[in-house]
């Protein structure tokens, strides 16, 4: 066996590196199509909880900050007051939600970080075997 693969020409050599360089860029190829895949249905799923959010939360928050406020004015708070807090509240739910879908949606979430990884390793792996 090792007579037969003292045999071969360096063109030879050079052109099974090529094929398989080839073969593992192929590869690689199909793993970032999967992986971005799969990052693109994770950024779907999280545009789709910020619909969600926005459309059933938006009736239940303005009953709970009118309810807020009436209990306010009930303590003894002017209406002007206690509605400026039920809104100040409101908007703090309304940034915490924004903030959850902005970080699922964010260019460092989605980016193929085993991917980019693989490839890393293999370029630094081609570098050392062409020293």
């Amino acid at each position: 066996m090792s007579s037969q693969h003292d045999q071969r020409s360096v063109s030879e050599l050079i052109g099974e590196v090529v094929n398989q360089f080839s073969k593992l860029i192929r590869n690689e190829m199909a793993i970032a199509r999967a992986e971005l895949s799969a990052k693109a249905v994770e950024a779907a799923l999280g545009a789709g909880f910020l619909v969600g959010a926005a459309l059933l939360l938006i009736p239940a928050i303005v009953l709970l900050l009118m309810a807020l406020a009436a209990g306010l004015v009930e303590l003894g708070l002017s209406p002007f007051v206690a509605n400026l807090i039920a809104g100040v509240v409101g908007l703090l739910l309304s940034g915490t939600l924004a903030y959850i879908g902005k970080t699922k949606l964010s260019a460092d979430h989605l980016k193929p970080k085993r991917t980019i990884n693989e490839i890393e390793l293999d370029i630094s792996a081609v570098k050392d075997t062409s020293r």
